[in-house]
């Protein structure tokens, strides 16, 4: 861990290598008031009872005990956005070596995502047998009855289901009981996934949230310790496809990119509070042009062209903008052939952390960094703790957290994980 020089008026920048220097430092910076610790302490006493209340439910409704190894089928239930789905591939691989026989179906709840971005991940993978994503709760409330459309998961058999889906780590209560009846409805006869972390009201509880949330990453080692057994260590589960690779070299020749020397850098995300001004990104793609000697591309959706150009111009036109033209299969394909990538906490980090690239990742503080801190050992993560963190304000305009880290502090980091560059590093030997 390293901690950046400062302006006077803003809060420090740290740099982390790891989910445990970052919660150690969000410790020990935002100590608990009297009142902040009355807080915490009604959140461990909701999150116990409610937590006993599921696990009744859960003995009552499923099987108690360890699932047989000769398990048939297995349903993986979680959500549709790019990270959610990066994250749980440890999980899926855990599934398919303990049960190599048993078939997976994934059934991914797409309604605020879309489709395309679950299918990119999850389609390619070997890791499942089948996927089926939904555009609305696969089960609906009326009052205290819920109900599902069987027809529409009528071919499914499910001797386990797992759940998942973030919703019980966020502290929504109603959509964990949703989920626990939807393995009800299918038919489960083994469940496991269903358990509170926090409790979520409003803006209430905003400033001790951090200290109950799970890390995503780390969050379905909490699962599947329920089934006695743990994902693997971070390693690259994403699915190959040399039509992508193809496709992206190409694409890199037609721009006269070396694909032996370039850098990603990605200014995009989902939420205005997590994007790190463009004018900062493009002086870090003039910094990697100049001192690397590599070509640096810029990647996000189409959604993201616009910003995508304005790192192209404060850049000084020395950086390539890609963002909506490539698929997912393809930026997975460019991230494996990149030597760096520098990007804001979004999905794209996970990508680059998953096929480990060296990255450097800059982090909000609209919640803590220790919720979606990725996993990986060529990842350093910044972040700033000033007075206004935890917010949870998605649109959060003045972003202060994110101001208080400048294009020197990323570049200081740069200089410490990016290696040299393919070129120089044949040149070198030729020497």
């Amino acid at each position: 861990m390293s901690v950046s020089d400062r302006d006077h008026n803003r809060a420090p920048v740290y740099a982390v290598h790891s989910l445990k220097e970052a919660e150690e430092i969000v410790r020990q910076v935002k100590r608990l008031s009297i009142r902040q610790f009355l807080k915490s302490a009604f959140i461990t006493c909701w999150v116990i009872i409610v937590n006993l209340l599921l696990e009744t439910f859960r003995r009552l409704f499923f099987k108690v005990g360890i699932p047989p190894a000769d398990v048939k089928s297995v349903v993986v239930y979680t959500v549709g956005i790019l990270g959610d789905n990066v994250v749980m591939l440890p999980a899926l691989a855990a599934l398919r070596s303990h049960y190599p026989q048993a078939k997976i179906t994934v059934i991914t709840n797409c309604q605020l995502w879309g489709a395309q971005i679950a299918k990119g991940i999850l389609g390619p993978s070997n890791l499942k047998d089948d996927l089926i994503t939904l555009n609305e709760d696969p089960v609906q409330r009326k009052g205290f009855i819920f109900l599902m459309d069987r027809k529409k998961f009528a071919h499914i058999a499910c001797d386990l289901f797992v759940n998942l889906s973030p919703f019980g780590n966020r502290g929504w209560f109603g959509a964990v009981v949703r989920e626990m009846a939807f393995a009800r409805l299918l038919g489960a006869v083994y469940a496991v996934g269903f358990r509170m972390s926090t409790l979520k009201r409003g803006r209430l509880f905003n400033d001790v949230q951090h200290r109950f949330v799970k890390n995503e990453p780390c969050r379905h080692r909490d699962v599947l310790e329920q089934l006695r057994f743990q994902p693997p260590l971070p390693e690259d589960l994403l699915g190959h496809d040399e039509a992508a690779k193809q496709s992206v070299l190409h694409k890199l020749k037609a721009n006269q990119i070396n694909p032996e020397n370039f850098f990603i850098v990605n200014p995009g995300a989902k939420f205005i509070a997590q994007r790190w001004p463009a004018e900062r990104f493009g002086k870090i793609a003039e910094y990697l042009f100049t001192q690397y000697n590599g070509a640096v591309v810029v990647t996000g959706t189409s959604a993201e062209r616009l910003v995508a150009d304005d790192v192209v111009r404060f850049s000084g036109g020395t950086a390539y903008n890609m963002a909506g033209k490539t698929t997912v299969s393809e930026l997975i394909e460019l991230l494996r052939l990149a030597e760096g990538c520098v990007t804001n906490d979004t999905g794209t980090m996970h990508l680059a952390a998953m096929v480990g690239v060296p990255t450097v990742a800059i982090f909000s503080l609209r919640l803590s960094p220790t919720h979606w801190l990725p996993l990986g050992n060529r990842v350093v993560s910044l972040f700033s703790i000033p007075s206004c963190c935890y917010c949870y304000d998605d649109h959060c305009m003045t972003q202060e957290c994110l101001q208080a880290i400048g294009s020197s502090s990323v570049i200081e980091q740069i200089r410490r994980i990016f290696p040299l560059p393919s070129t120089q590093k044949k040149k070198a030997d030729h020497a």
